[in-house]
C-alpha cells in the first residue's frame, strides 16, 4: 500500500487543489490528512468537502475543533483568533458537526496518526525538540508516528538497540528493520520552513520508503481571496514568505 500523508491544510484551495492533481499520479493511494482543515485560509468550506470526497482519513486538528467550538481559543494568537471566527461563520452547522466529530488519533498497525504529539492528544502539544520525540517514542508502541502541527516537515529515527535518536536530512529513506520513526508531515496550505511549496509525505510500503515531496502551486491567487475576504493581511504575506 501507497500512504499520501498532508497536514495543516488550513483553509488553502489552491494548495489543496495542487497535492491532489499531484497525487492522482500515484495511484493506488489512501490519502490521510491530519488535521487543521481549516483556519487561516480563505476557502474552508471548499477544503473540507473537497477532503470529504479525497481522503480516506481526516483527523481533528486544533483549528478545527476551535471553529466547531470543541475547544477555546483563548491561547491563540490575535490573527489566529481572528481567522476562528471568520472560518466559523464560513461553515455550514452540518460542517461544523463534520469538523467537531473527527477522530483525535488513528491507529493501524504498527502506523499511529494524529495531529500534534500522540500524548494527551487533546491538549494539541508541540513535538518540537530531540526530547520530545524521545518522549514520545516511549510512549507509544508502534513503529510510526505522522504527525502534523508545526508546519514543519521533519523525519527523526531511532534506533531501538542503543536508543540512539537522530535527526534525518535526506528528503527520501529506506525503511530499516530494528527503528522506529517519528514523521511531522509539515503543512500543504501554510508551509513555517522557508520553503512555500505545499509539503506531502508519501509511504511506500512496498518500496520501503518514506519521501518528502513540494509541490508548487498558485499563491498569489491565494492570497488575493484573503485579503479579499477581509481576512488578516499577515496571512497572505506568510504564505510566500514560509515561516
Amino acid at each position: 500500500m501507497r500512504y499520501v500523508l498532508i497536514s495543516d491544510n488550513h483553509g488553502n484551495l489552491e494548495a489543496l487543489q495542487a497535492v491532489l492533481s499531484f497525487i492522482r499520479k500515484l495511484e493506488p493511494f489512501q490519502l490521510y490528512c491530519l488535521g487543521d482543515v481549516v483556519g487561516y485560509g480563505a476557502d474552508p468550506q471548499e477544503c473540507l468537502h473537497t477532503l470529504q470526497e479525497e481522503a480516506n482519513l481526516i483527523l481533528a486538528g486544533n483549528h478545527d475543533l476551535a471553529v466547531a467550538g470543541v475547544i477555546a481559543c483563548d491561547d491563540f494568537n490575535e490573527i489566529a483568533h481572528a481567522a476562528v471566527e471568520w472560518t466559523r461563520r464560513e461553515m455550514s452547522d452540518e460542517d461544523l458537526e463534520a469538523l467537531a466529530n473527527m477522530p483525535l488519533v488513528y491507529i493501524d498497525g504498527d502506523y499511529l496518526f494524529t495531529h500534534a504529539s500522540p500524548i494527551e492528544p487533546m491538549q494539541f502539544r508541540y513535538v518540537r525538540t530531540l526530547d520530545d520525540v524521545a518522549e514520545v517514542f516511549s510512549s507509544i508502541g508502534q513503529k510510526f508516528c505522522f504527525v502534523g502541527h508545526t508546519h514543519l516537515p521533519v523525519l527523526v529515527t531511532m534506533d531501538e538497540k542503543t536508543g540512539s535518536i537522530q535527526i534525518v536530512r535526506e528528503n527520501r529513506i529506506t525503511i530499516k528493520d530494528g527503528f522506529k520513526y517519528f514523521i511531522n508531515t509539515g503543512s500543504t496550505g501554510q508551509p513555517r520552513d522557508s520553503n512555500p511549496d505545499a509539503c506531502v509525505v508519501i509511504l511506500d510500503e512496498e518500496a520501503e520508503s518514506i519521501e518528502f515531496v513540494r509541490v508548487p502551486y498558485d499563491i498569489s491567487t491565494c492570497q488575493s481571496k484573503i485579503l479579499s475576504h477581509g481576512l488578516p493581511s499577515y496571512l497572505a504575506e506568510r504564505l510566500i514568505l514560509a515561516r
